[in-house]
């Protein structure tokens, strides 16, 4: 993290006030019976914008000078980090443009745009995106603000591991969802620092989005070919920085396959009446998948809830 430390995260909670919300995390039953201690679902899928990444978002922009903001933000998203971008430009009055590969969901492109963003879709997938989204910076002057990068932003995604260890401060085990990196290195961090390295921290990745996997396995960022997956917020590669900071604080780094994720979007949905999109999910399929011993009490962290109406009706036919 560039070496920042805890404090930054604390001073990310402040300017957070009033525009994060402090999520709910609750007890699960359904899962503690099935892991053999207690679960706690840490509900950024409950967010604004239905996902953590305002938090990242907000506290990097408005960490920027006027100068900055004044030629405006660019990002590149398939639609969560697009969506805390947009209402944090539209926050502190900064105009915003973010680039959606083809592929992002309609419900994700809809909602960045009702936060008053101008989106622009690119053909290809996100890394498409991304280089679009690069060029308009260099082209404009607007000021890029990477969805996973930065240590303004990881120490924004911190925020969520400071908020459950003051609320389960004995918790010993925390599993999050990997994509870039930016929240497992953010609240890996924390977690690692407050508890002398006693938290363990369990890495999800889709099988089908497994960079940061491919990453540790090779001890370098590599490329990682991804394909059509539930959980399309995992998707993209990494960057070195962000694969240093997770390969320092993740203790266990899994893949789940798309049945894993469907079987946790629905149980999430039957069982505790929770909304979550794929990539929100992964935690949870995890711990469908068996084999990880934990200590408890253990926290999976629902990172988003922005799944199409029609998506979700299809997974849930036959419940």
């Amino acid at each position: 993290m560039g070496g920042r430390t805890v404090g930054e995260i604390h001073l990310a909670r402040r300017r957070l006030r009033g525009v994060a919300l402090r999520t709910p995390l609750e007890r699960t039953a359904w899962l503690s019976e099935l892991a053999g201690c207690d679960v706690y679902l840490k509900l950024e899928c409950w967010q604004r914008t239905r996902s953590f990444k305002i938090r990242g978002a907000y506290n990097a922009a408005a960490r920027l000078s006027k100068e900055f903001t004044e030629r405006g933000l660019v990002t590149a998203s398939a639609g969560n980090h697009g969506q805390g971008v947009a209402l944090a430009g539209k926050l502190l009055g900064v105009r915003t443009t973010v680039f959606v590969p083809e592929s992002a969901p309609r419900t994700k492109r809809e909602a960045i745009a009702g936060l008053r963003a101008h989106v622009r879709e690119v053909t290809g997938d996100y890394d498409d995106a991304a280089v679009a989204a690069r060029r308009f910076a260099a082209e404009t002057g607007a000021h890029l603000l990477h969805p996973f990068v930065g240590g303004d932003v990881v120490a924004g995604q911190g925020t969520i591991a400071a908020e459950i260890v003051d609320a389960l401060p004995r918790v010993r085990d925390v599993l999050i969802p990997v994509g870039g990196g930016g929240l497992v290195g953010g609240m890996g961090l924390y977690l690692k620092e407050v508890s002398d390295g006693a938290i363990r921290v369990v890495g999800v990745q889709s099988e089908r989005t497994p960079a940061m996997h491919a990453a540790f396995a090779a001890g370098r960022v590599v490329d990682a070919p991804s394909g059509a997956t539930l959980a399309d917020g995992l998707a993209g590669e990494v960057e070195e920085e962000s694969y240093r900071l997770a390969l320092q604080v993740t203790d266990d780094l899994v893949l789940v396959s798309e049945t894993l994720i469907a079987a946790a979007i629905r149980g999430l949905y039957v069982k505790e009446r929770v909304v979550a999109e794929g990539a929100g999910a992964v935690g949870v399929a995890a711990l469908l998948a068996g084999g990880l011993e934990l200590r408890g009490p253990a926290v999976v962290v629902v990172s988003g809830g922005n799944i199409d109406a029609s998506l979700l009706a299809e997974l849930l036919a036959g419940c």
